[in-house]
């Protein structure tokens, strides 16, 4: 009678390489060619947020964005996509888009975007703008001061 197959574990564990004569089993622990790999180091993230090598004191913390700026920038990021997107949704539809002189050295480009399935599509762009402004708005949250954001 078999005993009852044991389940894969890292020691037993075997990988195969391919090769031209069929493939070779390999030991988990072994390599193919003999060396070691090197080990990764364990410190991660961006150069700046590296600990330095030579032990000298690491840098402070940067300081937390200011409440006044993220306020701003959510504004200003709010009344781009708005206004890109009301732009978007009314633009194909004046006279704007159809009389358009860059255009008149380019028939078939011009012939394109007077189809109405071409001036749907930028509208509904200009909507999804819209939408992502709005969203934009909602979903700010003003974090204490102590806790950044995520």
């Amino acid at each position: 009678m078999d005993p009852a197959p044991k389940h894969a574990s890292h020691q037993n564990r075997r990988s195969c390489i391919d090769s031209p004569n069929g493939s070779i089993p390999l030991e988990a622990d072994e390599q193919p060619n003999g060396v070691e790999p090197a080990p990764l180091p364990t410190t991660t993230g961006f150069p700046a947020t590296r600990s330095p090598a030579s032990g000298a004191e690491p840098s402070p913390p940067a300081a937390a964005t200011p409440l006044w700026l993220m306020r701003i920038w959510m504004v200003i990021r709010v009344a781009f996509f708005v206004e890109l997107g009301m732009v978007l949704v009314v633009l194909p539809w004046t006279r704007g888009w159809t009389e358009n002189s860059l255009l008149l050295a380019y028939p078939a480009v011009r012939f394109f975007l007077q189809n109405n399935f071409v001036r749907g599509l930028i509208s509904g762009l200009g909507f999804l703008d819209i939408g992502f402004g709005i969203w934009e708005a909602v979903r700010y949250k003003e974090h204490p001061r102590g806790r950044k954001p995520y």
